[in-house]
């Protein structure tokens, strides 16, 4: 048995009042025993008994009448699977996911899911408190609100093109029930328990707040297109032909073998026509193009997960940039260059008329020309630090080359801006300090050893740099001899010269830096939204193209598309269920009821209305009592001379 309004038991004090009367205030008379009154105490012994009984009776009736209020006013209520239950914080973790938006039947995975926690909300009360966490779209803020608020947040929820990390979200939401006040905590987890949602099996909340998961999602397999590659990963120059590589997802079982139809889109125009088998690479021939920014995806039939059937790739088609070197970049950048350079994707030229300058140790900073950008190596002496320092004071760029006491190798964190850097060894590098207040926002595309390792600006001349903290040899880094090499130097000769950069897959979900002097974002539904103070842009959920632009001219174009673990459909069984979540949680099936399950600590009906009802009982026995008690009093002595003289104080 509980209490919903406990502190209204310090009422049941009051029961000492009926007591304390009929124990201490009773009224005490001296007798005299008259030989005329003496037949009336024969009569007097025979009634004491009785009315010993009824004064106890009455006591009874009153004290039992006094808790019973008490009982009501504090709420009783047993224990039970009832309507009611305590005030409650929960957070509910919705999977919107890109998986959700698969059709079972008539309904989308997502609307199953939504109409639970609206059963959930359903079986709420007034004093409860909701957070709801989108796993698909985890930039949003989860903001504590009303049933109603929470109510709205799950219907305007829809499902997003992104991947779903339902570790980190249930850890995210152990964080915010730690902000309540509330005793009763609970999670709701709500998804379709893609085994890939699940990065670390960690008993990530242990047996903190129970966690109820539902585990009616039906299995299911899937066909996708998970790869779009353009002129292998280089892209076109003007006036050439190109290729696109388009790959499929993998067959989940031995009798999925049905063969996926494509279509190649570009600007709009089907250019090609292909059938692909699963796990399979089918290569589609492009016609020369024009100078300017290309857009295209590939095209299979619908199936019951429709975002995963299109893929999206964007570049911009070019002519070779001019390249001038200044210093020594190394044998490995040197032989890279050669490579482009052969294959005419750049054009060596001098200093003064160069797109873009690689200078080594800050060589031909001062007469690089207006709008020619820079990388800039630092040497592999240390002692010439100083002179590189200066050369990038003169040409105003804001950041000092350091030595540092860093030792051993570090990586190159994965994810960031650049990600064919993403995993790069990183056996030796300075330290890079940004010194004064820089004429525009610097960016850090890279960090290793806790530190940036590549950043990105704009001198006080307007002209773009790139710095990195590494000599380009094998002593400095794993890059140089790894196949990301000519994939760098392409990157960097075609994005810093302004041409345009390689075409790199990004994954929907990922954050996406904005090119300098982007002001705005065009995203793939039309709208456009300023670019703020982070140069990034966080709320990429949906598939598509991502345009940033100056005003009205396109900078720079980039192509979202769905994670290809979304496309996996692999469930998490219930072995791995604990491992992932925690000892508290609680399975509840397609055979089993969510609406009962939820709010663990509910209890049964509350006990006011019949203690109220037998309260109404026992004061109508005590007036009865009390009323034939006096009739009998009335009757057994008459009021008479004799009688009044019966006791005297």
């Amino acid at each position: 048995m509980g209490a919903l309004s406990p502190l209204f038991l310090l009422a049941g004090a009051a029961i000492a009042v009926p007591i304390w009367l009929h124990l201490f205030q009773r009224h005490e008379t001296r007798r005299l025993s008259f030989p005329a009154l003496r037949y009336l105490e024969r009569t007097e012994r025979e009634h004491a008994r009785q009315i010993r009984l009824r004064q106890i009776l009455l006591m009874l009736a009153r004290v039992g009448a006094l808790l019973l209020l008490v009982g009501a006013g504090a709420r009783l209520f047993f224990a039970g699977r009832g309507a009611s239950h305590p005030p409650t914080a929960v957070v509910i973790v919705l999977d919107n996911s890109m998986s959700s938006g698969r059709v079972a039947g008539e309904l989308r995975v997502l609307d199953e899911l939504k109409a639970l926690a609206l059963e959930t909300l359903d079986a709420a009360t007034a004093e409860d408190r909701f957070w709801v966490v989108r796993a698909g779209e985890p930039w949003l803020p989860a903001i504590p609100g009303s049933e109603a608020e929470a109510r709205a947040a799950v219907e305007a929820t829809e499902p997003s093109d992104a991947a779903g990390d339902l570790s980190a979200a249930l850890e995210r939401a152990a964080r915010l029930l730690e902000t309540s006040t509330l005793e009763q905590r609970e999670i709701h987890l709500l998804s379709d328990l893609q085994a890939s949602a699940f990065p670390r099996m960690d008993d990530a909340l242990g047996d903190e707040v129970p966690v109820l998961v539902w585990t009616g999602a039906e299995p299911a397999t899937n066909r996708a297109l998970v790869s779009v590659t353009v002129g292998a990963g280089l892209p076109p120059l003007e006036g050439r032909r190109t290729e696109v590589t388009v790959g499929a997802l993998e067959a989940t079982t031995d009798a999925d073998t049905a063969h996926v139809p494509l279509r190649l889109v570009v600007n709009e125009r089907i250019r090609g026509a292909a059938t692909l088998p699963p796990g399979a690479q089918t290569t589609i021939a492009l016609p020369p193009s024009g100078s300017g920014w290309v857009r295209g995806y590939a095209d299979a039939d619908p199936d019951a997960l429709r975002a995963d059937d299109r893929r999206y790739f964007a570049y911009r088609s070019r002519p070779a940039p001019a390249v001038a070197v200044a210093g020594d970049p190394g044998l490995f950048f040197r032989e890279a260059l050669a490579v482009l350079e052969e294959a005419e994707r750049i054009r060596a030229v001098s200093v003064d008329g160069a797109d873009l300058l690689l200078s080594s140790e800050g060589a031909g900073l001062a007469e690089r020309p207006s709008g020619a950008a820079a990388l800039v190596l630092p040497p592999d002496d240390p002692t010439l630090l100083p002179a590189l320092n200066r050369r990038l004071a003169d040409a105003g760029i804001p950041w000092r080359v350091e030595p540092t006491r860093a030792s051993g190798e570090s990586r190159i964190e994965e994810g960031g801006p650049v990600p064919l850097l993403s995993g790069v060894r990183v056996r030796r590098s300075y330290g890079l300090r940004l010194e004064g207040d820089p004429p525009a926002p610097v960016r850090t595309l890279a960090e290793a050893a806790g530190g940036p390792w590549a950043v990105d600006g704009t001198d006080a001349s307007g002209r773009r740099y790139l710095l990195v903290a590494s000599p380009l040899d094998a002593d400095g880094t794993s890059l140089p001899v790894s196949t990301a090499m000519l994939r760098f130097a392409e990157w960097v000769t075609g994005e810093w010269s302004g041409a345009g950069g390689v075409h790199m897959e990004r994954e929907t979900g990922s954050r996406l830096p904005a090119p300098a002097g982007a002001t705005h974002v065009r995203l793939p539904g039309g709208e456009e939204v300023e670019v703020d103070g982070t140069r990034t842009v966080r709320a990429t959920g949906r598939a598509g193209f991502y345009a940033f632009l100056a005003a009205d001219t396109v900078l720079s174009v980039a192509a979202l598309n769905p994670p290809v673990s979304e496309s996996r459909l692999e469930r998490l069984d219930s072995d791995r269920l604990e491992a992932a979540i925690g000892s508290r949680v609680v399975e509840v099936g397609r055979g089993g009821a969510w609406e009962s399950a939820v709010f663990r600590a509910r209890q049964g009906p509350e006990l006011w209305w019949p203690f109220l009802l037998v309260v109404l009982v026992l004061l109508a026995a005590e007036g009865l009592m009390a009323t034939s008690g006096q009739r009998r009093r009335t009757a057994s002595v008459p009021l008479t001379p004799e009688t009044v003289t019966r006791g005297v104080e």
